[in-house]
């Protein structure tokens, strides 16, 4: 399963990055990239499209692992 995540770093408090659950979720990384291709930009807020075409906020697809033990 793969999402889209959103990623800011901010000198202050630190990283911040939260799944955006209103796209769902996507069984591959090409399903998750036309997703992503599609709704960044155009979906975004005043704010965060500015933030976005500054550099100051990311989004990217990211495979979730699953919850059982992984090896080190």
């Amino acid at each position: 399963m793969w999402v889209i995540m959103a990623i800011s770093i901010q000198m202050l408090s630190g990283p911040n990055a939260w799944a955006v659950s209103d796209q769902g979720t996507f069984t591959n990384e090409a399903e998750c990239q036309a997703a992503l291709d599609e709704a960044v930009p155009r979906t975004l807020s005043e704010d965060m499209r500015i933030a976005w075409e500054q550099g100051e906020l990311k989004y990217l697809c990211l495979k979730v692992r699953g919850t059982g033990p992984t090896a080190n």
